[in-house]
């Protein structure tokens, strides 16, 4: 992934161990070795991206960086245990390390830790904002869990969930940066637009993350959401459009050992088609973003230039995203 170079080496230092002296120890020993292992870090590399785009050095938006990986992390262990999941990125999850009540309270403790460390920044707004992200990371969770077991799903719906879900932490990595820049006349322009570039990315992301969701050689199980009783876009689009299916789906849905499915191959294409040109738009909506925030910002050459190439480079890959 060539959009990362010029903020890799920041990525690879940027330290998620969580410490503090305030905790009995076990519980940060549990969440550096469960959800803290592992995962795209595409959230910090959306912080460094957009903070280095606007002349903030990676020094600046390292605890920015840090507290969007823990709120991120904080809501996959509550999400495993709402899921009943026993592993995540190849490792067991957290509540199969210990307990779900155990996994709710470590999750607990890393938002806490969030807003200790954001504190330290002396910037009450930035702590508002991520306080709301919160809140989308729950009210998102809260609509999927009423739409599991629904067959009638619809795109509208499954739009609001990724807004809240997904893209509500995306959006605020990006407007962070604008926020801690040194454009005082244009800063709230700016904050407006990076908001909108994460938002669009982040329901793009989910999009093509539900095509990747019938891909044989993806990296998640065949029509896992379906196993788990998740109607989700390539699905919605597939029902809306074959409305004979509704039965036959409805009978599997849920259902983990179903191994025959109902819908032929043709028809199945041309729903992950019909998604990746939804996606599509919301990335030419991001792009758009970006030219925005490229006209304020205005980059004569260097890194911040080179920043906005791989934003542009990270927008055009997930319009081809595999895995």
């Amino acid at each position: 992934m060539d959009f990362l170079a010029p903020i890799q080496h920041s990525i690879h230092s940027l330290d998620l161990v969580l410490r503090t002296n305030h905790s009995i120890p076990e519980i940060p020993h549990l969440l550096n070795r469960t959800v803290l292992v592992g995962g795209k870090r595409l959230r910090p590399a959306l912080c460094f991206l957009m903070g280095q785009a606007l002349g903030v050095s990676a020094e600046r938006m390292y605890p920015f960086a840090r507290a969007a990986e823990f709120t991120h992390s904080a809501s996959l262990a509550h999400d495993d245990v709402v899921d009943s999941a026993v592993m995540r990125r190849h490792y067991k999850t957290i509540n199969a390390e210990s307990s779900n009540k155990k996994a709710v309270l470590a999750g607990d403790l890393l938002l806490a830790r969030v807003m200790v460390e954001l504190s330290e920044q002396g910037d009450v707004e930035i702590i508002h904002d991520l306080s709301l992200v919160v809140e989308d990371l729950v009210n998102g969770e809260w609509l999927q869990m009423d739409l599991r077991g629904q067959i009638n799903t619809t795109s509208d719906k499954l739009i609001e969930v990724s807004k809240r879900k997904t893209a509500s932490l995306m959006s605020w990595c990006c407007k962070v940066a604008a926020r801690v820049s040194s454009y005082e006349e244009s800063r709230s322009e700016l904050m407006k637009h990076a908001a909108a570039f994460g938002e669009n990315l982040g329901i793009a992301f989910q999009m093509m993350d539900d095509v990747i969701d019938f891909q044989s050689m993806g990296e998640k199980d065949y029509a896992k959401d379906i196993k788990e009783g998740l109607v989700n876009y390539v699905m919605s689009d597939l029902l809306a459009r074959k409305p004979q299916l509704q039965k036959p789906v409805s009978d599997i849905l849920g259902k983990s050992d179903t191994q025959v499915w109902p819908w032929t191959e043709d028809d199945l294409f041309t729903s992950v088609e019909n998604v990746r040109q939804h996606a599509t738009q919301f990335l030419m909506a991001a792009k758009e973003n970006l030219s925005q925030i490229k006209q304020i910002a205005q980059p004569k050459d260097g890194p911040s230039l080179q920043s906005f190439t791989s934003l542009e480079g990270l927008v055009d890959y997930m319009t081809m995203r595999q895995n």
